[in-house]
């Protein structure tokens, strides 16, 4: 799998990463894991909520939500540590 930066790519850096595990840890600003993205050997994603983490201020629980937007895109939430 290969990854680049969206926000790069717009200003026209095209640099690619090589993921060789086919997954990444979207990481939270205490260190823990906010998102896990696996990418399937049959093309589908795999997305774990991490453990409890604190993130922009909040407190976010392991329980993640995953909200349609259309066919081919969906949000996935983590809701705030009640």
């Amino acid at each position: 799998m290969r990854i680049r930066d969206a926000h790069a790519a717009i200003s026209g850096d095209k640099t690619e990463h090589e993921m060789p595990s086919n997954s990444l840890d979207i990481i939270a600003d205490d260190g823990q894991r906010l998102f896990g993205i696996t990418l399937n050997n049959d093309s589908s994603i795999r997305v774990d909520f991490g453990h409890v983490c604190k993130h922009g201020g909040a407190a976010l629980d392991d329980i993640g939500c995953i909200i349609p937007i259309a066919s081919n895109c969906f949000t996935a939430h983590r809701n705030k540590l009640q």
